[in-house]
């Protein structure tokens, strides 16, 4: 092993150590800057050409995420979760059908809208939800943060880590949510039992406290605008169309605006995310091209 593989490899693991721990210590870096600069050193070192280093990203999978980002702000504009979080949730009468509704309600739009955004969006009104019934918010919470990560595996736009596979793989949308959507059910299901009987004392049957109504403010031109969008990213899926396109098309459609400016839009896209695994993806030819990714080969 040369000098210049053993720079590589020490980079490379210096880089992944990075990535692992979410910072770096003494400097106020995060994982998508660890992996931007990562990426830039690699290629300004000549680990990897610049062609080399833009075909190792996946662009296919940059565009499914920012448009199903764009789709999100859009539906978070709209005051859609606000809304399904207040008529949904309300209709418990008892603690174990507020965590059921909760439990399969996260994991169902995990599948479909990101199981991020899910958790981002479902927080607040949960903590408001549950201060209004007298409850304690920790085991609701921890039921929110794992059917949302549970049910996010049932299709390739549920998580990031999904839309990897399913561009790569090139499995059609159909056959994958067929194979994974009972293993997601059935995990939803243990995760619902599993928070009843870590947490047993909170989940007693006595009936719930009345509670106060959400407050609700619902645009609807735009709500109306989101759900032609996501019919036509399903229409667009089920008749074969590529995952990224059809996310791309629907999010164009909410694109085209007279009253919201795309500014605001813009400003709440997760760009952090699509920085990280742009530098990911170079990182990752490196890995592959590099002394590691042949003794793994071997």
């Amino acid at each position: 092993m040369s000098v210049m593989d053993i720079l590589t490899t020490v980079w490379l693991l210096m880089i992944l150590a990075g990535i692992a721990a979410g910072r770096i210590p003494g400097l106020r870096m995060n994982r998508a800057s660890v992996a931007l600069v990562g990426a830039a050193v690699l290629v300004l070192g000549g680990v990897l050409s610049p062609s080399r280093a833009l075909d190792a990203i996946d662009f296919h999978t940059i565009v499914l995420l920012f448009g199903m980002m764009v789709l999100n702000v859009n539906l978070r504009l709209a005051g859609f979760f606000r809304l399904l979080a207040a008529r949904v949730l309300y209709i418990a009468r008892t603690p174990r059908q507020l965590l059921l509704l909760l439990v399969f309600t996260s994991g169902l739009l995990s599948s479909l809208f990101l199981n991020d955004t899910i958790v981002l969006m479902f927080t607040p009104f949960l903590l408001e939800l549950l201060d209004a019934l007298g409850r304690r918010p920790v085991p609701y919470l921890i039921a929110l943060m794992m059917a949302a990560n549970v049910g996010s595996v049932a299709t390739v736009v549920g998580n990031p880590q999904n839309m990897l596979i399913g561009m790569a793989s090139g499995i059609p949308v159909i056959d994958f949510t067929a194979a994974l959507i009972i293993p997601a059910l059935v995990g939803l299901i243990l995760v619902w039992l599993v928070v009843i009987l870590v947490y047993h004392r909170e989940f007693h049957r006595t009936p719930l406290q009345t509670a106060a109504a959400l407050r609700v403010r619902v645009y609807r031109p735009l709500l109306r605008k989101c759900a032609l969008s996501v019919g036509v990213l399903i229409i667009a899926l089920l008749v074969g169309m590529p995952v990224s396109l059809a996310a791309l098309g629907a999010a164009s459609i909410l694109l085209v605006t007279r009253r919201l400016r795309p500014e605001r839009v813009f400003w709440e896209i997760d760009w952090t995310l699509l920085v990280f695994f742009s530098g990911l993806f170079v990182v990752t030819a490196a890995l592959h091209d590099g002394p590691l990714g042949a003794a793994w080969q071997v």
